[in-house]
């Protein structure tokens, strides 16, 4: 009994250590396929080639045994390095059982630093690629290619290494190819602290140097230096694939290409600060131009009818940005009413031509002589090294009044000069008709003495009335009321072209003076505020096309209307008289 107690004892036991054996083993299988593919995972990263030069491309290679998700983390590449391209690929393949997968990244970059400069461990997810050191080479304006010294080169110059600020300096680059070239590219110009402008398209030609034919590429460029001191124009940096002749690819017909880079030389600038003799605006230029014109040409103006002025500065060596505005001197009895400058330009041979167009809407107020005094602008000759000024002359113009001004006065009836006795004392039929025209002439003085007399009594009335009740209005007529009920739909509709328009009639039917625009009713209003409102809708009215305010809303109301009527009623009632006008 004890034996087979003891048997039974050692199964248990013997069952009980290869239970656990299996356990460990099957523990320990785990680990080793787990630390075997930890093992596996390898981040890898290389480039295509090492022999570099400054501004040539070259292609960084990332690769991982394994698939992944994350993707590099790019922003460790140092600023040095540009980055042109990013592409992915994986690859997956299948043998004796086994998958495997390959992910990886090519990364195209450039860069224009030369000597050791290192690209550093990159991370993708848990795992981080091993540092490469680099030794990048400086690189010519020249590209020796095929036994031929200069293959391609490059040449760069400047009009002017001495100039003002804010001077315009023309800054040349001339690409010589005499082989073919792929993926080419010319970088831009930099020169700190400078605006710099392209100049127009380029432009391309061919150069025969030393029996050898080239491909001649130019750019050129206006830089305006923006402060004093001096200026370094950076190089130019040309990249491309060529035909490399020294490597052949397996198909004997097909040649490999190789990337080159070419750097232009450096250009050093002095700019001076603005002499101390100069005026302000400051405008260093080669040639300044102010003209004007009429449209249209006349010498002859009109009270309240507009007339347009334009005026044309232009400077040969300065953006349209650096033309200040014209300054136009204050002359009484014009009003002008300026569009919105036009700016532009054009290149030539000089660099960049710049005008500035300001259009005006000229107005005058009253009849008469006006003169408008000389115009001008000061600006600083950079080729004589001088200050010089750019005019227009003063200009005369006679002012006439408008033709409801002349029909007003011809309503006047005109002296007649008497008879001479002595003239024509026989013609019997002459002194006949000059009897009937005296005796019209009286009949007709009879009816406008009484007309004269009849009107004083009706205003005496009036005025009798409007005493003994000073708050009760001056009763309003029929031809009033209806030209105030079309101004206020005019006020509605906020056309400023049927408000002025309306206005007018309203105001002529008040009084009897004579008013034919916005300009000649201000003289009689005091009010600041409302002739503020009248200006607007008078510049509103001149605007151009595309140019007015689309905002723009009237805001007449009936204060302003009731004031208007005020004004001008009162300045009649004091102009009146009782005595009876002279005979004519």
């Amino acid at each position: 009994m004890n034996i087979k107690t003891n048997n039974l004892n050692h199964s248990i036991s013997r069952g009980s250590f290869l239970i656990t054996n299996k356990i460990a083993l099957l523990f320990l299988c785990v680990l080793t396929y787990l630390f075997s593919n930890a093992l596996r995972a390898e981040l890898t990263q290389s480039i295509d080639r090492t022999n570099i030069h400054a501004g040539e491309t070259f292609v960084l290679t990332l690769q991982i045994n394994e698939e992944i998700d994350e993707q590099p983390d790019l922003s460790l590449i140092p600023k040095e390095f540009t980055v042109l391209s990013n592409s992915q690929y994986q690859q997956s393949s299948y043998v004796n059982g086994r998958g495997s997968t390959v992910k990886g990244w090519k990364i195209k970059l450039s860069t224009l630093k030369t000597g050791n400069i290192t690209i550093p461990s990159i991370a993708v997810g848990h795992l981080k690629s091993t540092p490469i050191k680099l030794f990048i080479k400086d690189t010519s304006d020249r590209v020796t290619l095929g036994g031929q010294k200069k293959a391609i080169f490059l040449e760069s110059e400047v009009d002017n290494k001495s100039v003002y600020v804010q001077q315009q300096i023309i800054y040349t680059v001339r690409l010589f190819r005499a082989v073919n070239t792929h993926y080419a590219r010319l970088s831009e110009p930099y020169a700190g602290d400078s605006i710099i402008e392209k100049l127009g398209e380029d432009v391309q030609y061919n150069k025969t140097i030393d029996n050898t034919r080239y491909l001649v590429t130019e750019r050129r460029y206006a830089i305006f230096p923006q402060n004093s001191g001096s200026l370094k124009i950076d190089s130019v940096n040309f990249t491309a694939d060529v035909n490399d002749p020294n490597q052949r690819n397996r198909n004997r017909f097909l040649n490999t290409t190789r990337p080159i880079s070419v750097n232009s030389k450096e250009k050093m600038i002095t700019v001076k600060p603005q002499p101390a003799k100069s005026s302000n605006p400051w405008i260093p230029a080669k040639s300044v131009v102010l003209a004007d014109k009429w449209t249209p040409q006349t010498q002859e103006l009109t009270v309240g009818e507009p007339i347009t002025w334009t005026l044309l500065l232009t400077a040969q060596g300065l953006s349209e940005a650096q033309l200040p505005a014209i300054e136009l001197p204050k002359v009484a009895g014009l009003q002008w009413y300026p569009d919105t400058p036009q700016k532009e330009r054009q290149v030539n041979e000089n660099g960049l031509l710049a005008q500035r167009i300001e259009k005006l809407a000229v107005i005058p107020s009253k009849e008469g002589t006006l003169t408008i005094p000389e115009i001008k602008v000061s600006w600083w000759d950079v080729k004589t090294d001088s200050q010089k000024t750019a005019s227009i002359p003063a200009r005369t113009f006679n002012v006439k009044a408008s033709i409801q001004d002349v029909s007003t006065s011809n309503k006047i009836p005109t002296m007649i000069s008497p008879v001479n006795s002595t003239q024509n004392q026989g013609n019997n039929s002459n002194i006949s008709l000059w009897q009937n025209i005296s005796g019209a002439l009286f009949i007709l003085w009879l009816i406008t003495l009484t007309a004269y007399f009849f009107k004083s009594g009706s205003s005496q009335n009036i005025k009798n009335k409007n005493m003994k009740n000073p708050n009760k209005e001056t009763p309003i007529s029929l031809n009033e009321k209806s030209s105030l009920s079309s101004l206020n739909k005019s006020i509605k509709s906020n056309n400023a072209n049927d408000i002025e328009k309306d206005l007018i009639v309203w105001i002529n039917c008040l009084s009897d003076k004579n008013i034919f625009s916005i300009g000649d009713l201000l003289k009689s209003i005091s009010d600041s505020n409302l002739k503020q409102k009248l200006n607007d809708i008078e510049q509103q009215r001149y605007a151009k096309k595309g140019n007015a305010n689309s905002d723009y809303q009237c805001n007449l109301n009936k204060d302003d209307l009731s004031h208007i009527r005020h004004s001008l009623t009162s300045s009649v009632n004091k102009s009146d008289s009782s005595e009876i006008p002279s005979l004519y």
